[in-house]
């Protein structure tokens, strides 16, 4: 079928490509404080993870856990997904991890030398298998509160991986043993288990409430400020992802402006860790081993910033084509 457009309405093409165009070419550079510079370096840290993470052939798999700083340990799978965060009045476990790794959890939780029993809240940043599989199982071995952001309570409860309905034609996403949820998080509220503090920052886009923990953790007679994010995901097809918004995004963007500095920076996966990202080379494997062996490399403030400044300038890029892309809504 040949079409056959108007005057007026190739103007409008035209006006509306260029639009398109100029606005990518100004999101080029993010808003301050992030700099191009930091964008640049970035999108460089974005492709390196994507490259160690490909890398992880078996991220359920066990894991030689760790002392990141201070009273913050890793203790979990070859993916990441589980820190402690320490104390003698208890302990703060974030992150379940596998449905199949609970018993590898439990095992470096001890070989820390710290009692599962004293671990008093289970904080869940979404309501996906790697992340909460484990979680009724932790809860009954510990007693602990299991906690998480308040849109992902109903997917936890019924042990529902949420995920968009158009990612596979088979249906559902995979299951997970359903756990209570003891406490429901909304955006800023705090966590507290004796001196431990946990701010909690809710990020919709992964799933429906993904959950970032801000805490401080003291080594060496200095703090630092310790961000675990969940998690970056704007698709070129939202279809993609049934979570994100624009004004979800543009906030969440918003809140890492005024979280800056951040000293460690955590994602759920350790292939995103700040100490992995800040090596020049190396395998996953070996990026990890040097962090053991060091794990001062985890302290970098560039790191967190120039992520957040290439993730700013990608969801501006994006947002216009997607905005001409869209299609109308059908007639009723």
């Amino acid at each position: 079928m040949i079409r056959v457009y108007s005057a007026a309405m190739r103007q409008t093409i035209l006006v509306t490509v260029f639009l398109v165009c100029a606005y990518s070419l100004h999101a080029q550079v993010p808003k301050p404080p992030f700099t191009a510079q930091d964008a640049e370096a970035g999108k460089r840290l974005a492709v390196t993870s994507v490259e160690i993470r490909g890398q992880i052939k078996e991220p359920q798999s066990p894991a030689e856990p760790f002392r990141i700083l201070g009273n913050l340990y890793f203790v979990g799978t070859q993916n990441g997904e589980s820190y402690l965060l320490t104390s003698p009045q208890g302990h703060i476990l974030m992150g379940a991890g596998y449905e199949a790794s609970v018993d590898a959890t439990q095992k470096n939780i001890e070989a820390m030398g710290f009692k599962l029993t004293d671990v008093k809240a289970i904080l869940l940043n979404h309501s996906h298998v790697d992340q909460s599989g484990a979680a009724a199982e932790l809860r009954k071995r510990t007693g602990a509160q299991v906690m998480a952001g308040f849109a992902e309570v109903p997917y936890l409860q019924r042990g529902i991986h949420a995920q968009s309905p158009f990612l596979t034609a088979a249906g559902p996403g995979p299951r997970y043993p359903a756990v209570t949820v003891d406490r429901a998080l909304f955006d800023g509220d705090v966590i507290q288990v004796g001196p431990l503090r946990v701010t909690a920052f809710l990020s919709p886009g992964h799933s429906p409430s993904s959950t970032s923990w801000l805490y401080t953790v003291r080594d060496g007679g200095r703090d630092y400020r310790v961000l675990e994010f969940c998690c970056w995901e704007y698709p070129d097809d939202l279809s993609r992802g049934a979570f994100i918004t624009e004004v979800t995004t543009r906030r969440t963007i918003d809140w890492w402006r005024k979280v800056l500095p951040i000293d460690v920076y955590l994602e759920v996966g350790a292939y995103a860790w700040s100490g992995t990202l800040n090596q020049p080379s190396g395998t996953f494997t070996e990026r990890v081993a040097r962090v053991r062996e060091n794990p001062r490399l985890m302290i970098d403030r560039d790191i967190f910033r120039q992520l957040s400044a290439a993730r700013e300038v990608e969801f501006e890029m994006k947002l216009p084509t997607l905005k001409v892309s869209t299609p109308a809504a059908p007639p009723r």
